[in-house]
């Protein structure tokens, strides 16, 4: 697969996790930590996903 589809692929999906994750979260616990919580995993899910891509690329 090509490297620049498969990097706007994990961008959309990573947005999509954020989406859901700050829709989701703040109905489950403190409004405040929902959203750190939802930035922290985004962080991790697009550095997993480009750790990833990487080992494949190369």
């Amino acid at each position: 697969m090509d490297a620049r589809l498969l990097d706007v692929i994990i961008g959309v999906s990573g947005f999509l996790v954020l989406i859901v994750m700050l829709v989701i979260l703040p109905m489950v616990t403190v409004t405040g930590v929902a959203y750190l919580a939802a930035i922290v995993i985004f962080i991790l899910f697009l550095s997993g996903a480009g750790y990833l891509v990487n080992e494949k690329i190369t």
